[in-house]
């Protein structure tokens, strides 16, 4: 008989679903600008998203955490990293508003669409990191086909 599908925690769902996106955007924005103006303000962007090397850097880091934080054992170690990673986010966000993530990530100036994506990303992280109650009850089942 076959084995029963293990009930996928929501965190470790989205960090698995939101990880693999990173990952792509990280390989897609090398496509686009190379590896070369590591830490330079581009005019490179994908859909309106400035970008340079060292932002895709980052994009295949926090992907690559967050397929860890994935596959941890326990959905506990995945709210941690959702909850930092998600606090990261809203910094990095408060930075760009400010107008301090220019040179290092090619973000562009307070109104840039970058800050807006990191603090909805952030919060989105921080409040899946929160879910509580009786997790057990706010499972998703995968089934194998």
């Amino acid at each position: 008989m076959p084995e029963k599908a293990q009930p996928l925690h929501p965190a470790k769902l989205g960090a698995l679903v939101v990880g693999m996106a990173y990952l792509a955007i990280g390989l897609v924005g090398f496509l686009d600008t190379g590896f070369t103006g590591w830490v330079v303000d581009t005019d490179e962007a994908i859909l309106g998203f400035d970008l340079n090397g060292f932002h895709n850097v980052v994009h295949l880091g926090v992907g690559a955490l967050l397929l860890a934080a994935a596959f941890a054992p326990e959905p506990a170690i995945t709210q941690g990293v959702l909850i930092g990673g998600g606090l990261v986010y809203v910094l990095a966000a408060v930075l760009g508003f400010t107008g301090n993530l220019g040179q290092l990530l090619s973000i562009d100036g307070a109104t840039a669409p970058d800050n807006f994506l990191h603090l909805i990303s952030g919060l989105a992280a921080i409040a899946l990191g929160l879910l509580d109650g009786d997790l057990s009850q706010k499972r998703v089942r995968i089934r194998p086909p």
